[in-house]
This record gives structure tokens, C-alpha cells and sequence, in this order.
């Protein structure tokens, strides 16, 4: 199963950074990927040469113009043959060019059709091109990115992009799985901006509770994991005797207390009984002592001594390193995670390779990104000739079953997981109308402990809390266990096993199940039994680095491995569920956090020189990441500016009353990358003599890609604005205890199939005693079970399941 998308035909007229990562990730996993590039081939290869040589390996590529009316009616014959088209065009310009949805699906019905834009059909930005630095802008992401200075702070790592390509490619494929039974294309939707929403789903949102107690405005302020502990919850770095940094996170069933043993601080900062340590918080005078000692106390060593004695003690502590350090790191080295290409541009690099493993087969190497039009004699001298159809093709015709219920109406999943990372993945599923149940200890998931991320991971399921190691539920949990179409965990190595929920255990009680373990470092392999915790292992693969400007220490990213190693567990799951029906094999599907990790620095690639092409690109101010690619300060504020087409540039230096391609130093990429600090200057002396106001009246109308960040308040906006509600990004429901809560939602649309009702996270064991009912237990069981603790949930009347 190296290859499970092998035959899959995706047409991909993207351009930029989003599009040809979700067309990429199919490619990694065996779909044939054309990609269409206009005359001289996409800007992005010049502007981010590494990051073209990843997203676009594996590719064919040909050359069209769409200015042309017979290079669009070859587009449009392609995309006969295709059963997949990705596009990426701002909304409204595919129907113009006359290959929109529409179009398109009346010359080929069973097309999967996905636009991937800068902010989203029907969003108030939606005119503003597909850059990675305006959506981080206009989103918030530079309010809320902890930095060496006050907010705005550029953002250094591109998971807008990241999330855009991973929530098009959950889309396309969650599409494919329903056109086995429905024989119908869709057109699947979504943005840069959902994208990035999608990495801040984790901490944004707000109840009618949460804004009586706080003013912060519905988000966590990510200064918070740089200042003192008032909760038993170290999430921090640390700089070590040899000025190296280690990450610390005590999220774990009592690892705060351990780390106070080890650290020699457990005589006056007491252990919690249980060990249950998220949400008790310290005294004042605790609070005092870990702030005053805990520093101290890491730089009088050693950061090796440091991972020793606590992985020897059991707490979370993961090196911070440099990107492209981690390549050579035994469980990278063992997972495969590194991929070894001899590029035509960049010659022998290392890249980061695909991260998701079915039945424990990695796909093969890679062939290097194609050079513009290589394939375009070939490809369009096939279109005279009669195509066999795609193996992908559905038989099923049209009927009953192309009602518009819920994409995956029918879709059974048995969540056994906890915290983020893993259960992310089932909730993305459960928005598109899955049936998930996570079953959890009566103890609860830990995370229950943090409101926010909790709901985030939890929305659209059903709770049954019960002793997973009871002898008399373990009729319950094996009829779970028979019911699900996907079992998934993210629990320890060996720990599944030990409640007989192992991947071959479940297989023994249900061929059929697809399994997901979503691992930290992995199943196997020298550190699979370190803890791993969200954003360590993004300090691990250099991200925190990347966040906090060249030569900084390092900086928690606001980006981390935990949505992205969700949304890769619902690729794997429904690529998964894909091989399941066109083969009838089930498989065990692995999505390590370390893989996800890796996979938010894949535009980085290692040199044959050691060199990490593609890295360090935020300045020491981290204002920038090019010279028109900037936070600028006028008089009184702040503006962002990304500008990368040559038009462009001359829109913005019309409004600033400069020439700047009229300068040598500045006339084409190269130069002015030369050039940076002077061009820089020049830019930050400008904008200064203004008001941000000023200036945006003067840019007004013109096109410019200028934009003022958005503030600390932009939370609170986004979840009232009736806008984001009607785009369904934004839910409001009503909780019995926080009043109204407000929460981001659906990031993908899709056509000919409506959305769920929305649900808030449930209660522990909020479904207990009607699953339970469901699965055969009379009344008076359910009481005994709960008298003896052996459940936990709200007594309440049966109801059908």
C-alpha cells in the first residue's frame, strides 16, 4: 500500500504555494498529477526554489497560457479525462475563463472539483491574491506570534499554505469516497485563510463564560507559554548549561510532579493526588518558586544531562534544533522521513518526505519536480488520441443515494484518543457528518482540563466514559469495537495493547475496521516511548526557530504539529477507507506527530553542502521575509505589504512615489534579494512619514497589496462577524453552563452535500447510558456500573443510537 492514490488522474492549474502542495501531497501517495504552468513556469519556483522542488516532485508538467481560448480548450479536455481538478485562481476568474465548476462538470459529471484561494468565495478579502503574508495579516496570526518585540510579527512559518493543502486535500478525497456511492462530482472549496484557521482552531474561540472572566478575546495569548507558570503546566524552553535549548511539557498524568522531583523542587511545590495536574493551579508562593528556581536550575547542566534524566523520569523534554538538524536524528532516520532527490535546480537535496504509512510501507522516492513544460508535446499529443477511463470512475449512477445528506453520513468512527493531535483527525471527519464516538476513561481526557483546545478537538461527537479495563464492559467495547468503520488511538506504544484495543486485537474482533495510531515518534524505533507534546516537536524540526527571526532564540509558533498532525490522520483515514473499497483490504494506517512535524518545515531542504536552502528567510526584527514582503511602521501603526508580480510592484511604487524597478538594485527577484537591506530602508523611510490611514486611502482603489494587520481584538471580530457565520466557519450554540459559545467550525465547503447540525464537545460520558442501551445494557446494569464506578456520565432515559 506504498502507493494508494496510484492511478488517480488530478489536473492542477494552481499556482503559487497552496495549490501545488495539495496536488503534491496526492502525487506523494501515487495519483498522476499535470500540472499546468503559464509561460516561464510559476513565479513561485524563482521566489522559493526549495519549496517548488518539494510540493512539486513526483509531477508532470506542461505549459498553457489561459489568456488563450485554444489553451483553455485544452485544459478543458484534460480535465475530461481528470477525476480530479485543483485551481487556485481568485474566486469568480475560473468561470470567466470559461473552466469553472459548472463548466467543467457538464463535459465530465464525475469531477472532483477543488478551488483553493487566498481568503474564500464570499469573504470580504476574497479579491486579495493567494500570498502566505496577507492571510497572516488579515487572519491575525501577526497579533498573536510570539516575538522578540510587541506584536505585529511577521510570520515566519507558512501554515496557511499548509493548512490550505491539507484541508483540500481532506476534502477532495472525503468527495472521492462519497462518489463510490453516488457516481457524483463535487466542487470542494476552501482558502489560505481557512488554512490558517484551521492551525488556530486549537486556541480561538469564546463563550458568554469565558468573556465575563477575561477580557482576552477569545484567544490564548501566546506570551503566556514564555511567563510564569500559574497553573501546573510547564510549557516552555529553557536554555541549558551548554546555551543549547530544551523544550519542556508537563501535559502528561503527573509529569508536572516528576519534573519537580527531578528538577529537586518537589519539597515546596507539593504533587496533586491522582497526578491529575492540567487545570490545578499553583499558589502564589509556588508560582514564586518554579519562576525563581527553574531557569537556574536547567543552565547548571547540560542539555543531553537534561533529555537523559527526564526521559529516564518520563516528562516531555525535546531538543529545540536548527531546521534540517533533525535529518540525521535516529527516529527521523527510522521513520524514513527523509528523502534524498537530485533536483535539476537545486542538485542533490534532502527533503522531508511523505509522512503517512499504510501497513507500514512508506511510498517510493520521489522523482524531482519536472522542469516548466517538460511533459507538454507528450500530454497534449495524447488528447488525439482515445483515453482509457480512470480506474477511479464510479459505477454507481446517480439516484436516491445523490441526496445531499451529509458527506459522510454513514461513516463510523471509535475514537479511544486524547488530547489534540489524534482526535483532531476524527472531528475533521465528524464535521463532514461522520458518526464518532470516543470512548474515554472515567477519569476523562486530560485535556479536558484546557476548555479551549478541548472543544476545538472534540465538536460533532458523542462521549461514553467507562473503565476500559473492566471485565464487564468488555462486551461494550467489543461491539464498538464491530460497529466502526475506523478504530483510532494516539495512546503510548504498548498501551492499546494492554487493554486489548492493539491494532491486531481489533482486527481479531473486526476485519473490516480500518486502525489509525497517530503515534509522537512512532510505533516503533529508538524514541518511541518519549513523550512527545505539541509545540515541542515543532521546536524539534527547527519551526521555532523559523518563528523567531534570524539568529533569535527560539519562539513557540502559533503553528504547530498538533492541528497538522490531525489533518494528516483524516487524509491517511480516508486514503485508508479508499484502498478499502477498491481493494477490500483494510488497512493499519501510522501518522506519527514527528512526521506531521516534519511536514511543517517540508519547504526546507537540505544542500549537498549542509546548507538549509529555503530557511532563516524572517529577519532578526521579524518584520519580513523578503524586502516586499514586509510589516512596515508608518507614523502611527503598522502595514503589511506583499507584492511579487512586477504589476504589482508597479501599483505599490505609484502610491509611494518611488521607482523601484527603475533601479538596477531592485529590477527582478535576484537583485533585489541581493539587495535586501537597501531596498528595506529605502521602504521603511517611506511608510514612515505617513499615518496608516493615510495610506491606505492613498492605496485605496489601486490594486495594492497593502494591508493594516489585524489586532489582539480580532478573535472577538471574527466570532461575531455574521459574515464568517453564514460562510460557516463560525458556530454559535448554546452551552447549560459557558452561555453562548462561539467557535470556528467548517473550513472546507462542498457542494451537494449539507453541512450537520453543529454540536459543542460533549460532556464526559454525556451519551453514556444511551450507547449503552443501544448495545443491550438493561437500566438497572447501567445504575450498578455507574454505582460502582465503573462509567461515568449523566443518568438520563434511553435513546435510540
Amino acid at each position: 500500500m506504498s502507493r494508494p492514490l496510484a492511478g488517480l488522474r488530478v489536473l492542477d492549474c494552481s499556482l503559487g504555494t497552496a495549490g501545488p502542495q495539495a496536488s503534491g501531497l496526492l502525487a506523494d501517495y501515487g495519483a498522476e498529477v499535470t500540472w499546468v504552468e503559464p509561460p516561464g513556469g510559476d513565479l513561485t519556483r524563482r521566489l522559493e526554489p526549495a519549496s517548488a522542488a518539494v510540493f512539486n516532485r513526483g509531477k508532470r508538467s506542461i505549459v498553457l497560457d489561459v489568456e488563450k481560448a485554444e489553451d483553455r480548450e485544452r485544459i478543458a479536455k484534460l480535465a475530461e479525462r481528470a477525476d480530479v481538478f485543483i485551481e487556485g485562481w481568485t474566486p469568480g476568474q475560473a468561470d470567466k475563463l470559461g473552466l469553472g465548476f459548472e463548466a467543467l462538470r457538464a463535459r465530465n459529471p464525475q469531477l472532483i472539483y477543488c478551488s483553493i484561494s487566498g481568503f474564500g468565495e464570499g469573504d470580504s478579502h476574497a479579491d486579495l491574491p493567494a500570498y502566505e503574508g496577507l492571510v497572516h495579516a488579515v487572519v491575525g496570526t501577526m497579533a498573536y506570534q510570539a516575538g522578540h518585540r510587541e506584536e505585529p510579527i511577521f510570520a515566519g512559518l507558512p501554515f496557511a499554505s499548509t493548512g490550505a493543502a491539507q484541508l483540500a486535500a481532506v476534502g477532495i478525497l472525503a468527495a472521492l469516497h462519497r462518489r463510490f456511492e453516488d457516481g457524483l462530482g463535487r466542487r470542494v472549496e476552501t482558502s489560505m485563510y481557512d488554512g490558517a484557521l484551521a492551525f488556530h482552531q486549537m486556541l480561538w474561540g469564546e463563550s458568554d463564560a469565558s468573556l465575563a472572566a477575561n477580557a482576552t478575546g477569545g484567544a490564548t495569548d501566546p506570551r503566556a507559554m514564555l511567563s510564569r507558570s500559574r497553573n501546573r503546566l510547564v510549557t516552555r524552553s529553557f536554555v541549558c548549561g551548554d546555551g543549547l535549548y530544551l523544550g519542556i511539557h508537563t501535559g502528561a498524568v503527573g509529569a508536572f510532579s516528576r519534573l519537580m522531583e527531578v528538577l529537586g523542587l518537589d519539597d515546596r511545590i507539593k504533587p496533586v493526588q491522582g497526578g491529575f495536574d492540567l487545570g490545578t493551579p499553583l499558589t502564589e508562593e509556588e508560582s514564586e518558586i518554579l519562576e525563581s528556581s527553574i531557569h537556574a536550575v536547567f543552565a547548571s547542566q547540560p542539555r543531553d544531562y537534561w533529555v537523559k534524566r527526564l526521559m529516564e523520569a518520563d516528562v516531555c523534554a525535546v531538543e529545540h534544533l536548527a531546521p534540517t538538524h533533525s535529518f540525521d536524528m535516529p527516529q527521523t532516520v527510522f521513520n524514513g522521513m527523509v528523502v534524498e532527490i537530485d533536483d535539476p535546480v537545486l542538485g542533490k537535496v534532502a527533503q522531508v518526505a511523505p509522512g503517512i504509512r499504510l501497513n507500514g510501507e512508506a511510498p517510493p522516492a520521489p522523482t524531482p519536480a519536472p522542469a516548466p513544460g517538460r511533459d507538454t508535446a507528450e500530454t497534449l499529443a495524447a488528447l488525439d488520441r482515445p483515453a482509457e477511463p480512470s480506474s477511479w470512475r464510479s459505477n454507481a449512477k446517480p439516484g436516491s443515494a445523490a441526496e445531499d445528506r451529509p458527506l459522510l453520513e454513514g461513516l463510523k468512527v471509535l475514537d479511544l484518543g486524547a488530547y489534540y493531535a489524534g482526535p483532531y483527525s476524527s472531528r475533521v471527519l465528524a464535521d463532514f457528518g461522520a458518526d464518532v464516538i470516543k470512548l474515554e476513561p472515567t477519569a476523562g481526557d486530560q485535556l479536558r482540563g484546557i476548555e479551549r483546545p478541548f472543544f476545538a478537538a472534540q465538536a460533532n461527537k458523542r462521549s461514553i466514559s467507562a473503565n476500559l479495563k473492566s471485565p464487564a464492559l468488555r462486551p461494550a467495547i467489543e461491539h464498538l469495537i464491530k460497529w466502526a468503520d475506523v478504530v483510532h488511538h494516539n495512546m503510548r506504544p504498548g498501551a492499546a495493547e494492554r487493554l486489548g484495543l492493539g491494532a491486531e486485537q481489533v482486527r481479531a474482533v473486526n476485519d473490516k475496521a480500518v486502525y489509525l495510531y497517530a503515534p509522537g515518534w512512532g510505533s516503533s524505533g529508538p524514541f518511541r516511548l518519549r513523550q512527545s507534546f505539541a509545540p515541542m516537536l515543532s521546536g524539534y524540526v527547527g519551526a521555532s526557530m523559523e518563528v523567531a527571526g534570524e539568529f533569535n532564540e527560539p519562539m513557540p509558533s502559533v503553528g504547530n504539529e498538533d492541528p497538522g498532525n490531525g489533518l494528516l490522520g483524516a487524509i491517511g483515514l480516508l486514503m485508508a477507507l479508499l484502498v478499502r473499497h477498491r481493494s477490500g483490504v483494510s488497512a493499519y494506517c501510522e501518522n506519527p506527530q514527528l512526521n506531521a512535524a516534519l511536514g511543517m518545515v517540508a519547504h526546507i531542504v537540505r544542500g549537498s553542502d549542509g546548507e538549509a536552502v529555503g530557511a532563516a528567510r524572517l529577519d532578526v526584527m521579524q518584520t519580513g521575509v523578503e524586502a516586499l514582503e514586509s510589516l512596515y511602521e508608518t507614523a502611527d501603526g503598522w502595514l503589511c505589504v506583499v507584492v511579487r508580480q512586477d504589476d504589482e510592484i508597479r501599483t505599490l511604487q505609484t502610491g509611494l512615489g518611488l521607482d523601484i524597478l527603475a533601479d538596477d538594485r531592485f529590477n527582478s527577484i535576484e537583485a533585489r534579494r541581493e539587495n535586501r537591506l537597501e531596498l528595506t530602508e529605502m521602504l521603511r523611510e517611506t511608510f514612515a512619514k505617513q499615518t496608516t490611514a493615510a495610506w491606505l486611502k492613498a492605496f485605496e482603489g489601486s490594486g495594492a497589496r497593502v494591508v493594516k494587520p489585524a489586532g489582539r481584538g480580532i478573535v472577538h471580530e471574527l466570532m461575531n462577524d455574521p459574515l464568517q457565520r453564514k460562510l460557516g466557519r463560525v458556530a454559535e450554540v448554546r452551552h447549560a453552563e459557558k452561555g453562548q459559545v462561539r467557535e470556528l467550525a467548517r473550513l472546507v465547503r462542498i457542494s451537494g452535500a449539507r453541512l450537520p447540525a453543529y454540536r459543542l464537545a460533549p460532556g464526559l460520558g454525556e451519551h453514556t447510558d444511551e450507547i449503552l442501551a443501544w448495545l443491550g445494557y438493561k437500566p438497572e446494569q447501567i445504575a450498578e456500573l455507574r454505582e460502582k464506578g465503573e462509567i461515568r456520565g449523566p443518568a438520563k432515559t434511553a435513546a435510540a443510537v
